[in-house]
Order: structure tokens, then sequence, then C-alpha cells
């Protein structure tokens, strides 16, 4: 989704509801906003602050716990991540306080949205190309696999429900659009057994998933594991979740195309 900020206000503001999902491209636009205005402020500031809070291009506004929003600050000050502990620089603006050291300087910006930049949804729409091997482009486009399973790595963190992705192989392309995206630890969570404690519902949507992802050779869910486990190293698995795309065909060719 191409989301931008187009304002800041305060996180109760009831004229813009709370933006749920979209984590990756939302991710984007905040961190380019950040940056673009020289803003630093933390997670308490985030929150209670007159102006602490983006408002993006659908009309919603973005609210994040302390830890979250100080995630946010680390990515857009390119702090390094040593052990996961990068949010704890941004938690709060009081912690030099606390800790008797002098506070950072805090730049906040201004209050105010510019509402005429509010747009659909559908408006916002991107279009992602994927490659396939051709049994999994001949099961996509007959319609007959609608889940698409790979990692989410950074060609993928900004794919969000109402993009496109044009699937490709050799000169052959299918266009569809994305239903869904769900993210897992790992591949061996999607694909393994029911543990004792788990819900059968999710079970069962785990294991239909899997199902509507199979093509050609790899109509098992072990063939499939094991495909996947040949495309990508450990490495790669280790560093990434799991994601699942959801997908119908697009009706018109041409829809949402981007120019």
């Amino acid at each position: 989704m191409k989301f931008e900020v187009i304002g800041w206000t305060y996180d109760t503001d009831r004229r813009f509801p709370d933006h749920r999902g979209d984590s990756g491209a939302v991710l984007r636009a905040i961190v380019n906003a950040l940056r673009a205005g020289g803003y630093k402020f933390g997670g308490n500031t985030h929150q209670d602050g007159a102006t602490g809070t983006p408002v993006l291009n659908d009309g919603t506004k973005m609210c994040y716990s302390w830890r979250g929003w100080g995630g946010v600050m680390a990515k857009a000050l390119d702090l390094p991540d040593r052990n996961g502990m990068a949010y704890m620089a941004w938690y709060m603006d009081t912690l030099e306080a606390m800790m008797g050291e002098k506070r950072r300087e805090i730049v906040m910006p201004p209050w105010g949205v510019d509402e005429k930049r509010i747009r659909k949804r559908d408006e916002l729409a991107e279009t992602f190309e994927m490659h396939l091997c051709p049994e999994a482009f001949e099961a996509v486009s007959s319609g007959k696999k609608t889940v698409e399973l790979r990692l989410n790595d950074e060609k993928r963190t900004c794919l969000c429900r109402g993009d496109f992705i044009e699937f490709i192989c050799g000169e052959r392309r299918c266009r569809v659009r994305v239903t869904r995206t769900e993210y897992f630890d790992d591949f061996d969570e999607l694909f393994g057994e029911r543990e004792t404690h788990e819900d059968e519902k999710f079970f069962a949507h785990r294991r239909s998933l899997v199902r509507r992802a199979r093509f050609g050779g790899c109509k098992t869910p072990q063939a499939l594991l094991g495909f996947l486990l040949s495309v990508y190293s450990e490495e790669e698995r280790k560093k990434n979740y799991a994601l699942a795309i959801s997908f119908r065909l697009a009706e018109d060719p041409c829809e949402g195309k981007a120019h």
C-alpha cells in the first residue's frame, strides 16, 4: 500500500479511527515522515503528546505501545539493534532524566492533518512482482492455487491486503489481488502437527492454507515443505517470519495497475 503520513494529532482524536494491520507498509510511511521532518520523541510522548500520533492517507491514525514506538524511532534513526534492545533508547523521553542524565532534545511535528489527501484504500494499492516455476504458475492461473508461501523478507514486508501481485513465469503473467497476509514464526509452525493445547479451528485454518498452496509435484504437505526448505537457506529462515499470502484472480487485467 502507498501509505503516507498526512499529519499529526493526539491518540484519542475521534476524527480518525485506529489503523489495524499493514505493519510493514505503515512503518515505511512513518519512518519516512520522521526522517523528512527530523522528528524525535519517545513512546510516552507518542501516546500522550498533542502531536505524537501520525495520521495516514487512508484516514486512520497509527497508535503504538511505548515499546512499539521505541522500535519505530530506532528504525528511523538507524540505531544498531543489539540483542533486540534498540527500542529502549526511545521507549520514553524521560529515561535520561530518571537516570540522572541531561534530557535530550525532543523535536515534535506541528499539529494538523491535511484531510484533502485522504484516499480510498483501493487508490493506495501497489503492484508487486513475484516469479513462479511453471507448475506453480499453472496452478495459480487456473485458480487451483490461492495461497503463496514465502518468507517475509525485505521484498514482501510492505505487501498488504488489497495490493496486487503479478506472478511471472517466462513471458507469461498472471495478476491476482491479495485478500489476506498471515505471519508465522517459521514454516515448521505452519506445517506442524496440532499441539494438544492448540485451538482446533486455528489448526484447521493452517491446514487449509497449506492445502491451498499446493501445486504440481508438491501435492502433499511434506513435498511442499521440502520444496520451501530447498528454496530458502537456514540462515534466511532464521532471519524472517514465514508468510502466507491469500489471493484471488483479478477480474480486470488492468484493475489497479500501477502507472
